[in-house]
């Protein structure tokens, strides 16, 4: 329980540092897929592949920092792992 409150404080304060600091870019640690927030809410996060992200931003951010972080299947993926372990 305690690693589950750990886990979702991480990925609930992660979007509003990534606010703060707009040369992090979040990536999932487990499938890659990058967090898109150009017009997005923190309810409604969008994840997409790099190749999307570039499409849609022109390119990958150059002076971005890659954060690593769970997207929501892969952190629901984890979570399970855990309670069966």
């Amino acid at each position: 329980m305690a690693g589950e409150t750990m886990f979702a404080q991480i990925i609930h304060e992660a979007p509003s540092a990534s606010k703060r600091n707009p040369s992090l870019l979040a990536v999932c640690c487990m499938c890659g897929l990058v967090r898109d927030e150009a017009g997005h809410s923190l309810d409604h996060e969008r994840w997409v592949t790099r190749r999307t992200y570039r499409n849609t931003h022109g390119a990958m951010p150059a002076g971005s920092v890659l954060t690593h972080t769970y997207c929501p299947n892969c952190f629901t993926q984890v979570m399970d792992r855990m309670g069966s372990s």
